[in-house]
């Protein structure tokens, strides 16, 4: 059945989100002005029988359109333009600031077709509303994309896209300046990444970036791969591009052993930059090579061997400290086992690495199950190893113990840690007490941390016992009543219906809030939702909001919840 007073009701919310609203006929070049401001039909001074067309002229003339928008105001709204874009879409939006109480401010004007819309009788709503903030959010994150898809997060350089950009331009032109382009290649990043990890490897790049930043501005130099750069010089001559260019050589040579072998070309007028690149390329690799020839050790090969040589080792002097030593193969999800004191048979007849976790956090404690078993999957671990040279773990056995886990890449591939060595030992007796101390805050703290930023009120609710525990409160101002002192669930849920609920959602929002009600609906979901309106007392707002109430299963402690509720009047709107 149709409530149409609600509809009505629902209508008369969404107008008010609207600056104007007018109902138009394109066939016509009529409009009927259903909401408009008094102050704006005077300014514009709209003379009687007006058509659209005229208001639209009018409108896009005025110092309400910011200047920089009126052209594509006017040219989106014309008779003409409305109609090619109506045939295919049955809407049509257009953005533009116009001043609003002495500042400009962004809107969206949008238009759509009537059920009545025909091509005899093209009658269209036209609504304008405010996004200002929403847009100005938007825009930053398309400045902080552009500026990410220009240049490389980790030096600040210009990237790879960068160049590629600066190449097509270049070819495109008609006049070709001269180029002057140095390719430097780092010495030894992978032995660095290898053996002291990609947090030296990172610090070793941002290093190099400094020293070129020293010589050349930011915007000749250009981040190409992981160990890659080029400084690219356009419009120079010769001379003074072979003296920038040696200079940094020099520099380079200068040290015990260079940060990188360059190689550098100067051409008049090339074709393409890639061109010029090519040529020093080649002489990049002949300075390589003559660098290998001084430090041998820097080659791949010899390195790999003498980092295994190391990883051994390290590997027999672990094994007399630590309870379980295991090597992942993160490409393959295999595992070996090294050491494990506790069980002999540990490993035995599993064939994936993946299998071996699962099988481990059945002996975990279940409150630390879920995230032994999210910390060592191999998804995170290929995705953390590559941010952090370690990942540790404390939590709890089934039988007591309390262990700590750590992850450290020990092989890697193109940047991406291939292989891992996972090292398990027990926890001294004074970090036990610690963390024992803490284990029953645990849940507080998840609460504070991961609900408080966006909650007015947070409950935990104790379902046998019906009792509630308030964590945090902004909404109520008056003092606790009787039923909170109490900590009763259903005083405090009927207190606060009454007290705060506006009458037409009190029965609904009552039946909605009884805790049989709430444990039913979340049988089968972590989660639950419940909508009502409240009066300004409860947000101290001007107006009645919308409160949404969320429910939250505690996996940890299954016979509590989490109560929390905010103002989402903004979302409705």
């Amino acid at each position: 059945m149709v409530m149409y007073s609600e509809i009505s009701k629902a209508v008369a919310g969404i107008a008010k989100t609207f600056y104007k609203t007018l109902k138009v006929n394109l066939t016509d070049n009529t409009f009927v002005i259903v909401k408009f401001a008094e102050k704006e039909l005077d300014a514009l001074n709209i003379p009687p029988g007006a058509s659209f067309s005229d208001w639209v002229q009018l409108f896009s003339e005025s110092n309400l359109v910011h200047e920089n928008d009126r052209k594509v105001f006017f040219s989106r709204l014309t008779l003409g333009s409305i109609r090619n874009h109506l045939k295919d879409e049955d809407s049509l939006r257009v953005q533009y600031r116009r001043k609003i109480k002495d500042e400009y401010r962004w809107v969206s004007l949008e238009i759509i077709k009537t059920e009545s819309y025909s091509d005899e009788n093209q009658e269209i709503w036209l609504f304008v509303r405010d996004i200002h903030g929403d847009h100005i959010h938007e825009m930053e994150i398309q400045r902080e994309l552009e500026h990410y898809c220009k240049f490389d997060s980790l030096t600040g350089l210009n990237n790879y896209y960068s160049y590629q950009i600066l190449c097509k331009n270049f070819t495109l032109a008609e006049k070709k300046a001269s180029i002057g382009l140095i390719f430097a290649d780092l010495n030894g990043l992978k032995l660095i990444n290898d053996t002291r990890g990609h947090g030296a490897g990172n610090e070793f790049l941002q290093s190099f970036a400094r020293k070129l930043l020293e010589h050349f501005p930011s915007e000749y130099i250009y981040r190409i791969s992981g160990d890659e750069f080029f400084v690219v010089m356009s419009g120079c001559n010769e001379k003074e591009f072979l003296f920038a260019a040696k200079k940094i050589e020099s520099s380079l040579n200068q040290e015990t052993v260079p940060q990188a072998a360059v190689g550098f070309c100067w051409m008049a007028h090339p074709a393409r930059i890639e061109d010029v690149a090519r040529v020093a390329e080649i002489q990049m690799y002949k300075n390589k090579e003559a660098f290998y020839a001084k430090h041998p050790e820097y080659k791949r090969g010899i390195a790999e061997i003498n980092y295994k040589r190391e990883m051994d080792a390290i590997l027999k002097t672990l094994a007399n400290s630590y309870d379980c030593i295991v090597t992942i193969d993160l490409l393959r999800d295999s595992f070996w086992v090294l050491k494990n004191t506790h069980d002999e048979n540990f490993g035995q007849g599993i064939d994936s690495y993946s299998q071996l976790t699962k099988a481990f956090t059945q002996s975990v404690d279940p409150e630390y199950q879920d995230i032994v078993s999210s910390v060592n999957g191999i998804s995170n671990l290929r995705l953390e190893l590559q941010k952090k040279t370690s990942i540790d773990t404390e939590f709890k056995m089934n039988d007591g113990r309390w262990l700590r886990s750590t992850f450290k890449a020990i092989e890697t591939m193109n940047g991406e840690p291939t292989k891992a060595l996972l090292i398990v030992e027990r926890l001294d007796h004074d970090r036990i007490l610690q963390l024992e101390k803490t284990r029953d805050l645990m849940l507080e703290h998840q609460i504070i941390e991961g609900l408080s930023k966006g909650f007015s009120l947070i409950c935990q609710v104790d379902v046998p016992a019906k009792n509630i525990l308030v964590y945090k409160n902004i909404s109520l101002k008056d003092a606790v009543p009787a039923a909170i002192r109490s900590l009763s669930y259903d005083g405090v849920i009927n207190w606060f219906v009454n007290k705060y609920v506006v009458a037409d959602d009190r029965e609904r929002t009552a039946h909605a809030l009884r805790l049989e009600s709430v444990m039913e609906k979340l049988k089968n979901r972590d989660v639950t939702t419940i909508l009502c309106r409240t009066t300004p007392e409860f947000h101290d707002t001007k107006n009645v909001s919308y409160s949404m109430f969320f429910f939250y299963k505690l996996n940890t402690t299954p016979n509590k919840l989490v109560l929390a509720t905010k103002n989402v009047t903004n979302s409705m709107g």
